[in-house]
């Protein structure tokens, strides 16, 4: 295949991070993507909640041709959205600065949450389920349409720990009874495997306060309708959370 340029600067990044270099195939585009947006996945120096870190980088997530990037700062309770998607071989900005709120504690690395530490965790998480009350069209990615059984269980004791089940059952919340659960994509944290203890019920979900989460990550429920209608499970895309640097 011949090679392509690739020369993408979004609105938000600094010129002096913009970069410009050709690849032999579609799937290292998303080398290319993670090459432009470094600099807001490593630090220096971690934030204290999250000394000593690693991120994570799946080896799937080579083949993603979407990502949701989901920023906010160390310490900080708020942060912005964007979506990008790879078009013709160039990432393109589809939808840039919504706001977005995290958990009460802020954001901690995935391997170090803990159930109801009030934290949302970092990390890459491939976007594959999406759940809702009513009936909706999804490009190629999962779809449950809640009923009044249905219902997720954060009991870190039960054999069904951070999963849907569609039944009550000890430690099991229903998605019926709340509005945040109208329309979200879970966020695929300790979710396979499943740790007991290490986190549950992750979700990026409505959300029309301006306050902190319990850990998940709150949104107004039109910029959710909009994400969502954008997103091709063909596409493979990966929703990532990262702490932003100041430069």
């Amino acid at each position: 295949m011949e090679s392509e340029p690739i020369s993408q600067k979004p609105s938000f990044f600094p010129s002096k991070f913009s970069i410009s270099l050709k690849f032999p195939c579609q799937n290292l585009a998303i080398i290319v993507f993670f090459l432009c947006f470094s600099p807001f996945f490593f630090q220096k120096e971690a934030s204290p909640a999250n000394k000593g870190r690693e991120i994570l980088f799946p080896e799937e997530f080579h083949l993603a041709e979407q990502v949701v990037l989901v920023l906010g700062k160390p310490g900080e309770t708020v942060g912005k959205l964007y979506l990008f998607e790879l078009v013709l071989g160039h990432w393109e900005t589809k939808i840039e600065n919504i706001p977005v709120w995290f958990g009460r504690s802020g954001l901690i690395s995935s391997n170090l949450k803990r159930e109801g530490d009030g934290f949302t965790p970092l990390g890459f998480f491939p976007i594959k389920r999406i759940l809702g009350k009513g009936k909706r069209s999804i490009r190629n990615l999962e779809y449950t349409q809640i009923s009044k059984n249905h219902h997720w269980n954060d009991d870190s004791n039960s054999k069904h720990y951070n999963q849907l089940v569609n039944r009550k059952e000890k430690g099991a919340h229903s998605l019926w009874s709340s509005e945040i659960y109208e329309l979200f994509l879970v966020i695929e944290h300790n979710t396979n495997p499943r740790i007991a203890g290490m986190g549950s019920m992750l979700f990026l979900h409505p959300w029309n306060e301006t306050k902190p989460t319990s850990g998940c990550i709150g949104i107004q429920k039109k910029s959710l309708d909009q994400i969502i209608s954008a997103l091709d499970g063909n596409k493979n895309p990966f929703l990532i959370v990262a702490e932003e640097i100041d430069l």
